[in-house]
Formats: structure tokens, sequence, C-alpha cells
């Protein structure tokens, strides 16, 4: 069985000039036919996991032949195998490398349907918190709107929403530029439980989905867009209401750190997320549930294009200032961003 190191590593073809010789008289479409050829013969069987420099170099080639393609041959390549032809050009020649890495690992057709992910169920969560235009580190946040958008990995559709909003305690009336920024109005917290009892139909509503199985530790993810979510507000909000902070929270999928590092692209918020990915923001901005909503958009993407989502992030890798928790740090994933394109075959 075949797996991948770490993936991208997009060197100058100044650092290849044997193979730009070798890409002088050749396309694609023979190219890919002699890789096909390639594969299926006994040139790609090895018995011990090791990497394969013929596969390494014939990657390395393809990336160089991707990389002088004009964004029409681009698309129709894209096209050829049933891939998204939306986005930057920079994102469109990743997704065309990845899915050609894949393949030579996979050694078949279609290797995107043979990636195995780790969670049955992705639940995308984006806060929305009492604010002030001038307030200070030493503001205290309460959470006044809580959404849930539940993805299905395996059919890679949102299959069901949570939204509540919160009354807020110890600041009840919203300012000017909280209403103005979320677009929350005062009657709709006013209206509202208090967030302890909201984190309670939380996980009532998880519960009756079964989603919180003690037996697979593997059914329920969390994700956000960056640490603020869980490491601020909510850790913030549980010492306010004094409460345990869950358990469930202690760990996350960081969709912003995982968007950076699995496509050739610095760190960056929703709105750009999207427009690298030729998508444009639904709904209201600074809005929870349109937030969490977009942010299931951006992971669903990822996943479409062969993105392995496992946990990047957790209640103690963020700001110390809001990793109160003193327990004993989980494991997780712990990919590094120092990656690049080796392949290694494996028994």
């Amino acid at each position: 069985m075949a797996s991948s190191l770490p993936k991208k590593n997009f060197s100058s073809s100044k650092d290849h000039t044997d193979d730009l010789e070798w890409t002088k008289d050749i396309n694609t479409n023979s190219f890919l036919t002699e890789e096909r050829r390639l594969r299926s013969s006994k040139q790609c069987s090895v018995k011990n996991p090791t990497t394969n420099q013929m596969s390494q170099k014939r990657l390395n080639k393809f990336n160089i032949l991707v990389n002088q393609m004009t964004p029409e041959q681009l698309d129709e390549e894209l096209k050829k195998r049933q891939l998204s032809t939306s986005g930057e050009i920079e994102i469109r020649r990743f997704r065309l490398k990845h899915y050609y890495k894949c393949e030579l690992i996979s050694g078949g057709e279609n290797p995107l349907k043979m990636i195995e992910q780790h969670f049955e169920y992705i639940a995308v969560v984006d806060f929305e918190a009492t604010c002030e235009e001038k307030g200070d580190n030493s503001y205290q946040h309460e959470i006044i709107e809580f959404p849930i958008v539940l993805i299905n990995v395996q059919q890679q559709i949102i299959v069901d929403k949570f939204h509540s909003y919160c009354r807020p305690i110890i600041k009840p009336i919203l300012s000017k530029f909280c209403t103005e920024l979320t677009g929350i109005e005062q009657h709709q917290v006013d209206n509202a439980p208090p967030f302890v009892e909201v984190l309670h139909n939380v996980e009532t509503w998880l519960n009756e989905r079964n989603l919180f199985s003690s037996l697979n530790k593997r059914t329920l993810a969390f994700a956000t867009d960056g640490p603020w979510d869980f490491a601020k507000f909510l850790q913030m909000q549980c010492h306010l209401s004094s409460i345990d902070y869950p358990r469930w929270a202690k760990e996350w999928i960081n969709i912003r750190k995982e968007f950076a590092k699995f496509y050739p692209v610095r760190r960056c918020g929703i709105e750009k997320m999207l427009n690298n990915l030729g998508l444009s923001f639904d709904g209201r901005r600074h809005s929870g549930i349109a937030d969490a909503i977009n942010i299931a958009r951006i992971t669903l993407e990822l996943m479409k294009d062969g993105c392995v989502l496992l946990f990047n992030d957790d209640i103690h890798a963020s700001d110390p200032q809001f990793a109160a928790l003193n327990e004993k740090k989980t494991e997780y994933n712990k990919n590094t961003d120092e990656e690049n394109d080796l392949i290694v075959f494996e028994d």
C-alpha cells in the first residue's frame, strides 16, 4: 500500500535543467499514457517501504510540465480528470499536480476516491460574541451566537445545522458596534436562552445524532476558522459561566491553518480562501451561521481536492493566555509546514 509523505515543494525549474530538456518534445497526453503503462508494469513494484526515485523523477517532470501549461491547457487537463476548474491559477496547478501524485501512489485511476478520511462527520463552528469598538484585551466577550454546520464526510455534503442565539449576562445590552458588525439585534438575544442552556441544547442535539459515540472516537471532529473560537471565546465563556470546558472542544481542525498547508497560499481569512477557490461569500459577513456555512464550503473543497483532514490544533497549542487547562497534552496529528513532494511506496 502506498502512502504520501510531506506534500508541497514547488521548486523552480532552474533546479531541473535536465527535466526541462526532457519536456521540450513531449505533451501531456503522451506523458500520462506512458505513466499508466509504467504503473502497470513491475517497475513500480517494491516490497519494502522506500522512496521510489523513478516515481519521484516522473513527478518532478510532470510538475514542470504543469507549470508550463497555459490556463486553457490546464483547464482541459482538469476536465479530463473531472476536477474543478475553479480558483486561482496556482490553486488549479496544484490541484492537477496533487491528483497526479495520488495517481502515482495509488497505481490506478480515480485516486481521490480511494482516499480514506479520518472522521465520519465534521461539525463547523463559528461563534459571535459581544464586542465594543475600542475594547482591549481585558474585555470579557460573551458568546451570543452558537451555530453548527454538520458535514457528512463520505457524502461530502452539508446534512444538518444547529443555530441558537445566547443571552449575555455580564453586559446584556449589545453595543451599536456589535450589532452593526454581527447583524444580531437586541431582541434576538433578549429572547434567547443563556449560554449554559444553549450548550446543553448543543450536546443534546449532538447526542440525538449519535455523534458522541464513546465506542468510536473517529465519529466526529469539530472545525473552526483559526484557534479563536475554542481557545479564546469558548474558554472565556465557560470561565464566565463557571462551568467546565467541554472535552469535545479540546482539539479541532483549524481550517485556516490546513488551507495554507495544503494549497500553495499564505494563511488568510474566510473570504480570501473562498476567492482562492473561485467562490464567493454566501450570506452576511460576520454572521455566525453564514460564516460557519462558508467555512463548511471551504472544508468540502479541501476534501474534494484530496486533503485528508486531521486534528491540527488544540487548547494547549493555541495562545497561552487562553490555555488555562492544566491537563497533559493530547496526542494529535503533528504534520509540519516544512514539507516536500517525497513519495514512499509501502506494502
